[in-house]
C-alpha cells in the first residue's frame, strides 16, 4: 500500500514538473529610441569591455553624459558602441575616452577618430538600442 502511494506521488510529481508553458509571442511593438533629434554632430566610441546592458551600458551612458559638451548619449550594447551628440566647441573626445578608461573600460576608443565623426549630416534621429 505504501509503495502504491509513493508511486502515485512520484508520478504526480513527474507529471507536474513536465508541464511546459507554451511560449507567448511578444506582441509589444519595438519603440524606437529618439536620439539627437536636433541633428547635431556626433562622436562614436567603441566600448568592447561592456559586459551587460543594465550595469555597464548604464555606466557608459552616465560617464559620457557627464562630459562637458555632451548633449545626448545612445549606448548600443549589442554593438558595444556609444554615440554622443555633442557641442563640438565644448566636447573633448580624448577626455571622454580617458574617463571611460578610468572607470575600467580599458579598451575604449574613438570608433572613427577622423573629423567625419563630427559631421552633422549624419544624425541618428531614430535609432534602436539598449537604454
Amino acid at each position: 500500500m505504501t509503495k502504491g502511494v509513493i508511486s502515485i506521488a512520484l508520478m504526480g510529481l513527474c507529471l507536474g514538473c513536465s508541464h511546459v508553458e507554451s511560449p507567448t509571442a511578444n506582441t509589444a511593438s519595438v519603440t524606437p529610441v529618439l536620439f539627437n533629434i536636433a541633428g547635431g554632430p556626433t562622436v562614436e566610441f567603441s566600448v568592447p569591455d561592456m559586459m551587460c546592458p543594465e550595469g555597464c551600458g548604464a555606466k557608459v551612458k552616465e560617464i559620457l553624459s557627464e562630459q562637458p559638451g555632451a548633449k545626448d548619449v545612445l549606448v548600443d550594447f549589442p554593438a558595444k558602441t556609444a554615440t554622443v551628440a555633442v557641442d563640438k566647441d565644448k566636447f573633448d573626445a580624448k577626455k571622454a575616452v580617458a574617463a571611460l578608461k578610468d572607470y575600467q573600460f580599458k579598451n575604449s576608443t574613438l570608433k572613427d577618430s577622423t573629423a567625419s565623426t563630427l559631421d552633422p549630416s549624419k544624425p541618428a534621429a531614430d535609432a534602436r538600442s539598449v537604454q
